[in-house]
């Protein structure tokens, strides 16, 4: 019986006894951060494009018009502003305050933009007409017009069985 109590009191001190190999724990915590800004993509442009039209119909009374969509992505909420050059070819038309179609010679027709359809807001180099972003794809419009005019025909320029090709190259800015 004494060996049993010798025993017994061996395994309790062991038991009460805290391990050489038993390690102490602590815990801490640490905070996961970031900083999320407004996202901008200018996704697509495409050409402002009058068709084919004669001299007589530039000079007519009747403006003529077209429109295009320049295709934007921000972020949802994220304010931003669209600009639009004037052109490579400001000044150098019919009407000299304004932007022109060009040939590859110098023959000339003006042309307007507009911010709306009724073509009452003109959309100039000084405007950065504000937006507001959703998340997705948005189409922003652009209304163009060329007024009655007497379209100046450089003479080193005939017109062919194609006709007498005029452009211009409008940069258009995304700002956010």
């Amino acid at each position: 019986m004494k060996k049993l109590i010798t025993a017994s009191a061996m395994t309790a001190a062991l038991l009460g006894a805290p391990l050489a190999s038993q390690a102490a724990t602590e815990t801490g915590n640490f905070d996961v951060l970031l900083t999320l800004t407004a996202a901008c993509t200018l996704d697509s442009t495409a050409p402002l494009n009058f068709g084919t039209q004669s001299d007589a119909d530039v000079i007519s009374a009747t403006p003529i018009d077209a429109a295009n969509t320049v295709t934007v992505t921000c972020s949802n909420g994220a304010d931003f502003t669209i600009g639009l050059s004037n052109g490579g070819n400001f000044g150098n038309g019919p009407l000299a305050t304004e932007r022109a179609m060009k040939s590859a010679n110098s023959s000339y027709v003006s042309y307007q933009l507009f911010q709306e359809s009724g073509r009452t807001t003109p959309w100039t180099d000084a405007d950065n007409v504000s937006f507001s972003g959703t998340g997705g794809s948005q189409d922003i419009d652009i209304f163009g017009r060329i007024p009655a005019q007497t379209p100046t025909i450089d003479a080193a320029d005939t017109f062919d069985s194609n006709g007498l090709n005029l452009d211009d190259n409008v940069m258009v800015t995304l700002t956010y």
